[in-house]
């Protein structure tokens, strides 16, 4: 509860200082360096001639070309989605080193996006496809060219939100709390609205992946329409305002 009441500065900042005390771990770095040594020597030979099929296959699994096409804006975009995928990769690796069991609470998500699905009113639903809409464009940026062969990265995402979802934790759940309290001066959003986010975000990342491995380039385009969505719910969705009951007057 003490991280969801942060401004997104200090979010942030709690976040950063997490990750400077795991460097002090040595073998908390091992699947990263690992992952880094695959992305240069498959990043080097794709760039040299088509890699056959098993390396293909690694490549596509490891995020390795992502950011080599699409210009400064698809290097940039590129090194995101890397972040996210080795944060992937420490999420399934690191637990095993301690005795314990990755992914934990991805299996309690169906039931928390179930319960937090019962609406009272059209503007509930403006999280959700706000979420949406957020994740087609989040997609775009870290695979710019829309291939199939970086759609791991959306893949990967949809793996870390069902978790963020069952577990009520992780960075995303933490960044949105940081995120209203900076927006809304401090005002807590119920857990539904978080939860109903990270689901668009869950679902638009599906999406994104299904879309890429289909050989449709559809996502920054659609993203426009389900934010639009998002916007008019919240524009109708408000509940009206009773005016107040008129006093009686004294006898």
């Amino acid at each position: 509860m003490e991280k969801e009441r942060m401004t997104v500065g200090q979010f942030l900042r709690s976040y950063w200082k997490d990750c400077v005390n795991n460097l002090k771990h040595p073998l908390n770095l091992l699947p990263t360096v690992l992952l880094a040594a695959i992305w240069i020597v498959l990043g080097w030979m794709a760039a040299k001639a088509k890699l056959a099929l098993p390396l293909k296959i690694v490549s596509f699994l490891t995020f390795t070309e992502g950011g080599l096409f699409g210009g400064v804006i698809g290097a940039v975009g590129g090194i995101v989605g890397k972040v996210v995928v080795a944060a992937f990769v420490n999420a399934a690796v690191l637990p095993l080193f301690h005795g314990k069991m990755p992914f934990s609470g991805v299996g309690n998500s169906f039931s928390q996006m179930a319960s937090s699905m019962r609406l009272n009113s059209a503007g509930a639903l403006r999280p959700l496809f706000y979420g949406l809409g957020v994740a087609l464009l989040l997609y775009s940026f870290m695979n710019v060219t829309q291939s199939g062969q970086n759609a791991m990265v959306g893949i990967v995402a949809v793996v870390m939100l069902l978790q963020s979802i069952g577990n009520k934790g992780g960075f995303l759940w933490g960044f949105l709390f940081s995120m209203a309290n900076s927006v809304t001066g401090g005002r807590v959003p119920d857990y539904a609205t978080v939860t109903r986010a990270l689901m668009g975000m869950t679902v638009g990342f599906t999406l994104a992946a299904g879309l890429s491995l289909t050989g449709l380039h559809w996502c920054f385009w659609l993203a426009w329409p389900m934010l639009l969505i998002g916007f008019l719910l919240g524009l109708f969705g408000k509940k009206k305002s009773t005016p107040p009951p008129m006093p009686v007057p004294a006898a």
